[in-house]
């Protein structure tokens, strides 16, 4: 058995802790979950002075991408449950982001529109995300990169996991809970929540 002790009978100084040389490192779950806490620290750093976090963005960046998206769906798209969903349109709307608007084909639908200020704020806020990535990336090479990039998108593909059932986002200040009844096919649901 080692000796703690040195000969003076005081214990040892304590080894310094290389956060390199943890075993955690060798694992696949430690390794990503630790890439997207530095992204998303970095990205919320960057957003702040613009009023938004990646939430926004993302809202922002599917609208402006598919054009008008049914709540719901888009609830589903980037993981929010159904009631934080309306409180985040509900604040979006109220800062001249979105706008809702009844689906012309089934009115108890709301789809959500991107305003002029809301596509400005998309680009910047999309800038400065990229400003982002490039930074955290800078060791990867651009190889390395779409590589990278090619395999999260083949972990992270709907066909073989559903992050809407396993993720639930809440909306900060929100006390609400999302209801426990099944997700209804997309177009159905009451109210404001579509």
């Amino acid at each position: 058995m080692t000796n703690r002790h040195n000969e003076s009978g005081a214990d040892p100084e304590p080894l310094a802790l290389d956060p390199r040389q943890t075993p955690a490192r060798e694992r696949y779950g430690f390794l990503l979950a630790m890439a997207a806490h530095r992204l998303r620290s970095r990205f919320e750093e960057e957003l702040e002075p613009m009023g938004v976090q990646l939430k926004h963005v993302q809202v922002l960046a599917m609208i402006s991408h598919f054009g008008p998206v049914a709540q719901q769906r888009l609830g589903e798209f980037i993981c929010i449950d159904r009631t934080s969903m309306v409180g985040l349109m509900d604040e979006m709307e109220q800062r001249g982001l979105v706008q809702r608007h009844p689906d012309p084909t089934d009115r108890r639908v709301h789809r959500i529109h991107l305003t002029e200020s809301g596509q400005d704020l998309f680009q910047r806020a999309n800038d400065t995300v990229e400003e982002v990535e490039n930074e955290v990336l800078g060791p990867l090479s651009e190889q390395e990169r779409l590589l990278l990039k090619s395999m999260l998108q083949r972990i992270v593909d709907p066909g073989a996991w559903s992050g809407f059932e396993h993720i639930n986002i809440k909306v900060s200040g929100r006390s609400g809970e999302a209801s426990g009844r099944p997700d209804s096919p997309p177009g159905g649901g009451e109210g404001r929540s579509r």
